[in-house]
């Protein structure tokens, strides 16, 4: 078994909510982790139908310090497709719909049991504790992502919507403050349940 972690968000262009979501989670490890743990856990993002090598939208970057990230951090983004290596070395792929999550399944079926819509992923793991698996982060969260997929199919149903975070590409600026809330919350919910719970 890996040592490390692999964790990579999926949504369509690759320049709004899967960047997000790569930068703060990259950004609340290193606020949750120690410096030595914190390089264990590998983050990345791509798309479904990606604008290959375009730069993270500008009116998703202008979120970025609300949630501690410097808007700087934005700039290096370059958009990518997602393949094949990507998805074969993820231990985690979060996705920002469930047309995403189907469509990682269909093209790596070994992912069945870890992928999850992001919304769907903090809702499995909110009343989750993983105290008894011990203190290593990445033992953490492997355990994390196998609750998460026991879990399935035994909580309550919920709508389509509930686990959509809205695509804001094209649309006004508080869409894309309305998306990246949703991304902040639910990454807020998952680490806190993967590391300090």
């Amino acid at each position: 078994m890996r040592t490390s972690f692999r964790i990579l968000f999926v949504c369509t262009g690759n320049i709004c909510r899967s960047p997000f979501a790569e930068l703060l989670t990259r950004h609340l490890l290193t606020q949750r982790l120690p410096n030595d743990q914190v390089g264990r856990f590998v983050v990345a993002s791509a798309g479904t139908q990606a604008m290959t090598g375009a730069a993270m939208h500008l009116l998703t970057r202008d979120h970025l310090p609300r949630w501690g990230v410097e808007r700087v951090a934005g700039e290096t983004h370059i958009a990518r497709n997602l393949d094949r290596i990507a998805l074969a070395s993820a231990d985690l792929v979060l996705t920002a719909d469930r047309e995403q999550r189907a469509e990682v399944v269909s093209r790596h079926p070994p992912l069945l049991h870890s992928t999850f819509c992001l919304r769907e992923f903090a809702r499995l793991l909110a009343p989750v504790s993983l105290r008894r698996t011990g203190d290593d982060p990445v033992l953490r969260a492997r355990a994390a992502v196998s609750t998460a997929a026991l879990r399935r199919g035994h909580v309550m149903w919920v709508n389509k919507t509930d686990d959509v975070v809205p695509d804001p590409y094209g649309r006004a600026r508080g869409v894309h403050h309305q998306s990246t809330d949703m991304i902040g919350a639910a990454l807020h919910e998952v680490l806190t349940v993967m590391f300090d719970a």
